[in-house]
Protein backbone atom coordinates (compact mmCIF):
# COMPACT_ATOMS: atom_id res chain seq x y z
CA UNK A 1 0.00 0.00 0.00
CA UNK A 2 2.89 2.59 1.10
CA UNK A 3 5.09 1.88 -2.76
CA UNK A 4 1.52 2.31 -4.15
CA UNK A 5 0.98 5.74 -3.00
CA UNK A 6 5.17 6.52 -3.44
CA UNK A 7 3.69 5.92 -7.17
CA UNK A 8 0.94 8.08 -7.56
CA UNK A 9 2.68 10.59 -5.34
CA UNK A 10 5.22 10.56 -8.38
CA UNK A 11 3.12 9.88 -10.91
CA UNK A 12 1.40 13.62 -9.49
CA UNK A 13 4.42 15.02 -9.36
CA UNK A 14 5.35 14.54 -12.93
CA UNK A 15 1.95 15.44 -14.24
CA UNK A 16 2.54 19.16 -12.64
CA UNK A 17 5.91 19.28 -13.82
CA UNK A 18 4.58 19.17 -17.16
CA UNK A 19 1.59 21.18 -16.83
CA UNK A 20 3.61 23.86 -15.62
CA UNK A 21 5.92 23.55 -19.08
CA UNK A 22 3.06 23.75 -20.92
CA UNK A 23 1.77 26.53 -18.49
CA UNK A 24 5.12 28.23 -18.94
CA UNK A 25 5.19 27.77 -23.26
CA UNK A 26 1.83 28.74 -23.52
CA UNK A 27 2.52 32.35 -21.74
CA UNK A 28 5.42 32.82 -23.66
CA UNK A 29 3.43 32.42 -26.72
CA UNK A 30 0.75 33.74 -26.28
CA UNK A 31 1.72 37.10 -27.61
CA UNK A 32 2.99 35.51 -30.66
CA UNK A 33 -0.24 33.67 -32.02
CA UNK A 34 -2.17 36.51 -33.13
CA UNK A 35 1.58 37.57 -35.03
CA UNK A 36 2.17 34.19 -36.59
CA UNK A 37 -2.04 33.74 -37.76
CA UNK A 38 -2.08 37.24 -39.54
CA UNK A 39 1.00 36.08 -41.11
CA UNK A 40 -0.52 32.91 -41.95
CA UNK A 41 -3.63 35.37 -43.49
CA UNK A 42 -1.58 37.01 -45.05
CA UNK A 43 0.57 34.86 -46.87
CA UNK A 44 -2.66 32.93 -48.15
CA UNK A 45 -4.04 36.53 -49.82
CA UNK A 46 -0.67 36.44 -51.44
CA UNK A 47 -1.08 33.32 -52.70
CA UNK A 48 -4.62 33.80 -54.18
CA UNK A 49 -3.69 37.35 -55.38
CA UNK A 50 -0.52 35.74 -57.08
CA UNK A 51 -2.54 33.08 -58.56
CA UNK A 52 -5.33 35.42 -59.83
CA UNK A 53 -2.33 37.40 -61.56
CA UNK A 54 -0.88 34.83 -62.83
CA UNK A 55 -4.52 33.76 -64.80
CA UNK A 56 -5.21 37.13 -65.38
CA UNK A 57 -1.79 38.11 -67.49
CA UNK A 58 -1.89 34.61 -68.63
CA UNK A 59 -5.54 34.63 -70.49
CA UNK A 60 -5.12 38.51 -71.86
CA UNK A 61 -1.57 37.65 -73.59
CA UNK A 62 -3.18 34.75 -75.15
CA UNK A 63 -6.45 37.03 -76.25
CA UNK A 64 -3.89 39.57 -77.77
CA UNK A 65 -1.83 36.97 -79.57
CA UNK A 66 1.10 38.73 -77.87
CA UNK A 67 3.53 35.45 -78.20
CA UNK A 68 2.45 35.01 -82.18
CA UNK A 69 2.79 39.11 -82.85
CA UNK A 70 6.61 39.49 -80.90
CA UNK A 71 7.64 35.17 -82.01
CA UNK A 72 8.20 34.71 -78.61
CA UNK A 73 6.49 31.49 -76.94
CA UNK A 74 7.42 32.65 -73.39
CA UNK A 75 6.42 35.71 -73.14
CA UNK A 76 3.10 36.01 -71.52
CA UNK A 77 4.98 33.39 -69.21
CA UNK A 78 7.54 35.45 -68.29
CA UNK A 79 5.13 38.39 -67.83
CA UNK A 80 2.71 36.26 -65.80
CA UNK A 81 6.21 35.70 -63.42
CA UNK A 82 7.19 39.30 -62.93
CA UNK A 83 3.32 39.99 -62.03
CA UNK A 84 3.51 37.12 -59.49
CA UNK A 85 6.75 38.27 -57.85
CA UNK A 86 5.40 41.65 -57.67
CA UNK A 87 2.33 40.63 -55.51
CA UNK A 88 5.05 38.71 -52.94
CA UNK A 89 7.11 41.48 -53.36
CA UNK A 90 4.51 44.41 -51.91
CA UNK A 91 3.12 41.47 -49.48
CA UNK A 92 6.56 40.67 -47.71
CA UNK A 93 7.17 44.07 -45.75
CA UNK A 94 3.89 43.45 -44.11
CA UNK A 95 4.70 40.22 -43.39
CA UNK A 96 7.93 41.08 -41.94
CA UNK A 97 5.88 43.89 -39.91
CA UNK A 98 3.08 41.57 -38.37
CA UNK A 99 6.16 39.30 -37.21
CA UNK A 100 8.14 42.65 -35.99
CA UNK A 101 11.06 40.83 -37.64
CA UNK A 102 12.65 44.72 -37.26
CA UNK A 103 16.37 43.40 -38.28
CA UNK A 104 14.87 42.39 -41.88
CA UNK A 105 11.69 45.16 -42.29
CA UNK A 106 14.51 47.91 -42.56
CA UNK A 107 16.36 46.50 -45.28
CA UNK A 108 13.18 45.44 -47.22
CA UNK A 109 11.49 48.48 -46.74
CA UNK A 110 14.55 50.30 -48.20
CA UNK A 111 14.64 47.90 -51.37
CA UNK A 112 10.76 48.85 -52.02
CA UNK A 113 10.88 52.13 -51.61
CA UNK A 114 13.64 52.51 -53.75
CA UNK A 115 11.47 50.01 -56.36
CA UNK A 116 8.77 52.17 -55.88
CA UNK A 117 10.41 55.47 -56.68
CA UNK A 118 12.23 53.97 -59.67
CA UNK A 119 8.68 52.61 -60.68
CA UNK A 120 7.41 56.16 -62.14
CA UNK A 121 10.55 56.67 -64.57
CA UNK A 122 10.02 52.87 -65.67
CA UNK A 123 6.47 53.82 -66.39
CA UNK A 124 7.28 56.89 -68.36
CA UNK A 125 9.86 55.56 -70.11
CA UNK A 126 7.42 52.58 -71.31
CA UNK A 127 5.02 55.32 -72.21
CA UNK A 128 7.73 57.78 -74.36
CA UNK A 129 8.64 54.24 -76.13
CA UNK A 130 5.17 53.25 -76.41
CA UNK A 131 4.52 56.39 -78.23
CA UNK A 132 6.89 57.13 -80.17
CA UNK A 133 6.46 52.99 -81.74
CA UNK A 134 2.86 53.68 -82.51
CA UNK A 135 3.60 56.75 -84.06
CA UNK A 136 6.36 55.23 -85.84
CA UNK A 137 4.32 52.79 -87.25
CA UNK A 138 1.37 54.83 -88.62
CA UNK A 139 4.12 57.10 -90.27
CA UNK A 140 5.66 53.79 -91.54
CA UNK A 141 2.07 52.54 -92.95
CA UNK A 142 1.54 56.14 -94.30
CA UNK A 143 4.69 55.97 -96.05
CA UNK A 144 4.21 52.59 -97.88
CA UNK A 145 0.64 52.99 -99.28
CA UNK A 146 1.49 56.37 -100.81
CA UNK A 147 4.41 54.46 -102.40
CA UNK A 148 3.03 52.09 -103.56
CA UNK A 149 0.07 54.29 -104.63
CA UNK A 150 2.36 56.18 -106.55
CA UNK A 151 3.64 53.23 -108.25
CA UNK A 152 7.06 52.47 -106.77
CA UNK A 153 6.72 48.77 -107.44
CA UNK A 154 6.50 49.35 -111.22
CA UNK A 155 9.86 52.32 -110.86
CA UNK A 156 11.88 49.40 -109.10
CA UNK A 157 10.76 46.52 -111.06
CA UNK A 158 12.01 48.88 -114.52
CA UNK A 159 15.24 49.48 -112.30
CA UNK A 160 16.07 45.90 -112.14
CA UNK A 161 15.69 45.51 -108.36
CA UNK A 162 12.14 43.41 -107.47
CA UNK A 163 14.81 40.37 -106.56
CA UNK A 164 16.90 41.98 -104.36
CA UNK A 165 14.37 44.26 -102.30
CA UNK A 166 12.11 41.21 -101.26
CA UNK A 167 8.41 40.67 -100.28
CA UNK A 168 7.96 44.07 -99.19
CA UNK A 169 9.13 46.09 -102.60
CA UNK A 170 10.72 49.55 -102.23
CA UNK A 171 7.81 50.78 -100.77
CA UNK A 172 7.99 48.71 -98.14
CA UNK A 173 12.00 49.17 -97.87
CA UNK A 174 11.36 52.98 -97.54
CA UNK A 175 9.20 53.05 -94.80
CA UNK A 176 11.31 50.43 -92.72
CA UNK A 177 14.19 53.75 -92.81
CA UNK A 178 11.36 55.85 -91.64
CA UNK A 179 10.58 53.68 -88.86
CA UNK A 180 14.20 53.60 -87.99
CA UNK A 181 14.53 57.30 -88.46
CA UNK A 182 11.65 57.94 -86.19
CA UNK A 183 12.55 55.37 -83.29
CA UNK A 184 16.18 56.30 -82.94
CA UNK A 185 14.93 59.42 -81.13
CA UNK A 186 12.47 58.19 -79.68
CA UNK A 187 14.79 55.29 -78.06
CA UNK A 188 17.02 58.37 -77.03
CA UNK A 189 14.30 60.42 -75.20
CA UNK A 190 12.60 57.24 -73.75
CA UNK A 191 15.78 56.51 -71.90
CA UNK A 192 16.04 59.99 -70.25
CA UNK A 193 13.31 59.36 -67.73
CA UNK A 194 15.55 56.17 -66.25
CA UNK A 195 17.78 58.24 -64.56
CA UNK A 196 20.73 55.87 -64.89
CA UNK A 197 23.39 58.04 -65.99
CA UNK A 198 25.95 55.05 -66.07
CA UNK A 199 24.06 53.02 -68.42
CA UNK A 200 22.11 55.80 -70.41
CA UNK A 201 24.92 58.32 -71.51
CA UNK A 202 26.94 56.11 -73.69
CA UNK A 203 23.66 54.47 -75.25
CA UNK A 204 22.45 58.35 -75.60
CA UNK A 205 25.65 59.52 -77.36
CA UNK A 206 25.51 56.22 -79.60
CA UNK A 207 21.92 57.79 -80.64
CA UNK A 208 22.99 61.22 -81.42
CA UNK A 209 25.91 60.35 -82.93
CA UNK A 210 23.28 58.04 -85.61
CA UNK A 211 20.93 60.34 -85.49
CA UNK A 212 23.85 63.49 -86.61
CA UNK A 213 24.68 60.63 -89.05
CA UNK A 214 21.31 60.66 -90.90
CA UNK A 215 21.39 63.48 -92.50
CA UNK A 216 24.53 62.77 -94.28
CA UNK A 217 23.35 59.31 -94.74
CA UNK A 218 20.71 60.15 -96.50
CA UNK A 219 22.23 62.53 -98.68
CA UNK A 220 24.81 60.21 -99.32
CA UNK A 221 22.31 57.67 -100.12
CA UNK A 222 20.64 60.22 -102.37
CA UNK A 223 23.46 60.94 -104.26
CA UNK A 224 24.91 57.16 -105.14
CA UNK A 225 21.17 56.75 -106.45
CA UNK A 226 21.05 59.57 -108.47
CA UNK A 227 23.71 59.10 -110.00
CA UNK A 228 23.26 55.12 -110.80
CA UNK A 229 19.94 56.60 -112.58
CA UNK A 230 21.78 58.72 -114.37
CA UNK A 231 24.20 56.43 -115.44
CA UNK A 232 22.25 54.24 -116.38
CA UNK A 233 20.32 56.55 -118.90
CA UNK A 234 23.46 57.79 -120.66
CA UNK A 235 24.87 54.34 -120.46
CA UNK A 236 21.43 53.41 -122.47
CA UNK A 237 22.30 56.54 -124.87
CA UNK A 238 25.71 55.68 -125.45
CA UNK A 239 25.11 52.04 -126.40
CA UNK A 240 22.74 53.32 -128.87
CA UNK A 241 24.87 55.72 -130.38
CA UNK A 242 27.57 53.04 -130.76
CA UNK A 243 25.84 50.77 -132.06
CA UNK A 244 24.56 53.04 -134.81
CA UNK A 245 27.96 53.65 -135.09
CA UNK A 246 29.21 49.95 -135.82
CA UNK A 247 31.28 49.81 -132.72
CA UNK A 248 30.27 45.92 -132.53
CA UNK A 249 32.00 44.88 -135.39
CA UNK A 250 35.17 46.73 -133.81
CA UNK A 251 36.59 43.69 -133.22
CA UNK A 252 36.31 42.77 -137.25
CA UNK A 253 38.00 46.46 -138.41
CA UNK A 254 40.94 45.38 -135.66
CA UNK A 255 41.67 42.13 -137.19
CA UNK A 256 40.50 39.73 -134.29
CA UNK A 257 37.59 38.25 -135.97
CA UNK A 258 34.77 37.63 -134.34
CA UNK A 259 34.55 38.23 -130.67
CA UNK A 260 32.15 36.86 -127.93
CA UNK A 261 29.78 33.66 -127.91
CA UNK A 262 26.52 33.71 -128.90
CA UNK A 263 23.46 35.87 -126.42
CA UNK A 264 27.11 37.33 -124.67
CA UNK A 265 27.20 41.52 -124.43
CA UNK A 266 28.07 43.33 -127.47
CA UNK A 267 31.22 46.04 -127.27
CA UNK A 268 28.73 49.00 -127.28
CA UNK A 269 26.73 47.26 -124.64
CA UNK A 270 30.42 46.22 -122.49
CA UNK A 271 31.12 50.48 -122.97
CA UNK A 272 27.38 51.45 -121.57
CA UNK A 273 28.64 49.04 -118.42
CA UNK A 274 31.74 51.18 -118.34
CA UNK A 275 30.30 54.53 -118.70
CA UNK A 276 27.77 54.17 -115.99
CA UNK A 277 30.91 52.54 -113.85
CA UNK A 278 32.72 55.22 -114.07
CA UNK A 279 29.39 57.94 -112.96
CA UNK A 280 28.84 55.75 -109.93
CA UNK A 281 32.53 55.92 -108.79
CA UNK A 282 32.26 59.69 -109.17
CA UNK A 283 29.35 59.59 -107.04
CA UNK A 284 30.28 57.45 -104.42
CA UNK A 285 33.52 59.29 -104.05
CA UNK A 286 31.07 62.47 -103.36
CA UNK A 287 28.89 60.75 -101.21
CA UNK A 288 32.28 59.54 -99.34
CA UNK A 289 33.32 62.87 -98.80
CA UNK A 290 29.80 63.98 -97.44
CA UNK A 291 30.28 61.39 -94.82
CA UNK A 292 33.30 62.59 -93.90
CA UNK A 293 35.65 59.20 -94.58
CA UNK A 294 38.44 61.09 -95.94
CA UNK A 295 40.26 57.80 -96.07
CA UNK A 296 37.95 56.09 -98.02
CA UNK A 297 37.59 58.86 -100.37
CA UNK A 298 41.44 58.87 -101.43
CA UNK A 299 40.93 55.21 -101.80
CA UNK A 300 37.76 55.76 -104.25
CA UNK A 301 39.57 58.40 -106.23
CA UNK A 302 42.38 56.58 -106.42
CA UNK A 303 40.73 54.01 -107.81
CA UNK A 304 38.85 55.71 -110.04
CA UNK A 305 42.28 57.49 -111.44
CA UNK A 306 43.25 54.03 -111.93
CA UNK A 307 40.39 53.36 -113.98
CA UNK A 308 40.74 55.90 -115.79
CA UNK A 309 44.46 54.97 -116.83
CA UNK A 310 43.48 51.67 -117.72
CA UNK A 311 40.74 53.28 -120.11
CA UNK A 312 42.59 55.29 -121.64
CA UNK A 313 45.05 52.48 -122.10
CA UNK A 314 42.77 50.54 -123.85
CA UNK A 315 41.47 53.36 -126.55
CA UNK A 316 45.63 53.46 -127.16
CA UNK A 317 45.59 49.83 -127.34
CA UNK A 318 42.56 49.96 -130.01
CA UNK A 319 43.77 52.96 -131.97
CA UNK A 320 47.53 51.44 -132.26
CA UNK A 321 45.69 48.32 -133.87
CA UNK A 322 43.74 50.00 -135.94
CA UNK A 323 46.78 51.94 -137.18
CA UNK A 324 49.10 48.85 -137.47
CA UNK A 325 46.06 47.10 -139.87
CA UNK A 326 45.76 49.94 -141.79
CA UNK A 327 49.42 50.49 -142.49
CA UNK A 328 49.97 46.87 -143.19
CA UNK A 329 47.68 47.09 -145.22
CA UNK A 330 48.73 49.71 -147.29
CA UNK A 331 51.85 47.85 -147.65
CA UNK A 332 50.51 44.52 -148.79
CA UNK A 333 48.62 46.79 -151.34
CA UNK A 334 52.11 47.84 -152.58
CA UNK A 335 54.70 46.84 -155.15
CA UNK A 336 57.25 45.78 -152.86
CA UNK A 337 59.64 42.93 -152.38
CA UNK A 338 58.38 40.75 -149.98
CA UNK A 339 55.56 43.00 -148.84
CA UNK A 340 53.87 40.77 -146.57
CA UNK A 341 56.77 40.03 -144.68
CA UNK A 342 57.46 43.91 -144.39
CA UNK A 343 54.13 44.15 -143.38
CA UNK A 344 54.06 42.01 -139.98
CA UNK A 345 57.27 43.67 -139.15
CA UNK A 346 55.58 47.12 -139.68
CA UNK A 347 52.93 45.90 -137.52
CA UNK A 348 54.95 44.05 -135.01
CA UNK A 349 56.52 47.10 -134.66
CA UNK A 350 53.95 49.48 -134.32
CA UNK A 351 52.13 47.27 -131.63
CA UNK A 352 55.16 47.05 -130.02
CA UNK A 353 55.57 50.73 -129.24
CA UNK A 354 51.93 51.25 -128.87
CA UNK A 355 51.54 48.71 -125.84
CA UNK A 356 54.65 50.43 -124.47
CA UNK A 357 52.64 53.81 -125.00
CA UNK A 358 49.30 51.55 -123.37
CA UNK A 359 51.38 50.60 -120.48
CA UNK A 360 52.66 53.91 -119.54
CA UNK A 361 49.27 55.25 -119.57
CA UNK A 362 48.07 52.41 -117.13
CA UNK A 363 50.03 54.01 -114.60
CA UNK A 364 53.31 51.81 -114.76
CA UNK A 365 56.44 53.43 -114.20
CA UNK A 366 58.37 54.88 -117.25
CA UNK A 367 61.45 53.13 -115.65
CA UNK A 368 59.87 50.05 -115.57
CA UNK A 369 57.88 50.06 -118.91
CA UNK A 370 61.66 50.79 -120.68
CA UNK A 371 63.62 48.41 -118.83
CA UNK A 372 60.78 45.55 -120.20
CA UNK A 373 60.49 46.88 -123.62
CA UNK A 374 64.50 47.62 -123.47
CA UNK A 375 65.07 43.95 -122.52
CA UNK A 376 62.82 42.98 -125.19
CA UNK A 377 64.72 44.53 -128.02
CA UNK A 378 67.99 43.30 -126.91
CA UNK A 379 66.26 39.70 -126.97
CA UNK A 380 65.37 40.56 -130.37
CA UNK A 381 68.56 41.36 -131.58
CA UNK A 382 70.57 39.21 -130.08
CA UNK A 383 67.92 36.42 -131.31
CA UNK A 384 68.89 37.60 -134.59
CA UNK A 385 72.66 38.10 -134.13
CA UNK A 386 72.48 34.41 -133.42
CA UNK A 387 70.37 33.42 -135.92
CA UNK A 388 72.19 35.34 -138.99
CA UNK A 389 75.73 34.39 -137.16
CA UNK A 390 74.78 30.67 -137.19
CA UNK A 391 73.10 30.61 -140.30
CA UNK A 392 75.21 32.74 -142.44
CA UNK A 393 78.59 31.02 -141.02
CA UNK A 394 78.91 28.85 -144.37
CA UNK A 395 78.14 31.78 -146.61
CA UNK A 396 80.90 33.90 -145.04
CA UNK A 397 83.20 31.49 -145.43
CA UNK A 398 82.80 30.97 -148.85
CA UNK A 399 82.85 34.88 -149.45
CA UNK A 400 86.35 34.47 -147.28
CA UNK A 401 87.92 31.93 -149.54
CA UNK A 402 86.56 33.66 -152.61
CA UNK A 403 88.71 36.88 -151.81
CA UNK A 404 91.72 34.56 -150.90
CA UNK A 405 91.81 32.68 -154.30
CA UNK A 406 91.15 36.45 -155.92
CA UNK A 407 94.22 37.46 -153.74
CA UNK A 408 96.52 34.68 -154.89
CA UNK A 409 95.14 34.70 -158.39
CA UNK A 410 96.32 39.09 -158.81
CA UNK A 411 98.35 39.40 -161.90
CA UNK A 412 102.23 40.34 -161.91
CA UNK A 413 103.20 44.12 -161.60
CA UNK A 414 103.94 46.18 -164.79
CA UNK A 415 107.22 47.29 -165.98
CA UNK A 416 106.74 51.08 -165.50
CA UNK A 417 109.10 52.80 -163.84
CA UNK A 418 108.79 53.31 -160.18
CA UNK A 419 107.57 57.01 -159.06
CA UNK A 420 109.93 59.58 -157.49
CA UNK A 421 108.70 61.51 -155.34
CA UNK A 422 110.83 64.75 -155.35
CA UNK A 423 113.20 65.39 -152.07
Amino acid sequence: MKSGRLLAGDGGGEMEQFNGVVGSLAAGLGPYAPKVIGALVLVLVAWIGSRLVRTAVTRLCQKRGLDEKLQSPGFSAMLANVGVGVVWLFTLPGLLETLELKGLLDPVNVMVSRIMGFVPNLVGTIVVFGIGFLVARIVRQIVTGMLRAAGSEKMAERMGLTTSLGEGGLAGLVGSMVFAFIMLPVLAASLEPLGLDAVTKPVSNLLDTVIALIPKVTASAVIVAVAALIGRAVAGITTGVLSGMGFNRLSQHLGLGEMGRAGARTPSELAGSVVMFAIVIVAVMQACEVLGFAILTTLVANLGAVMAGVAVAGVVMIGGLWLSNWVAGLIRAGSAVNAPALANLVRGAILFFTAALALRQAGLPGDIVGIAFGSVVGAIAVGVAVAVGVGGRHVAGRLLEEAVQALRTEPPPSDAPPIRFPD
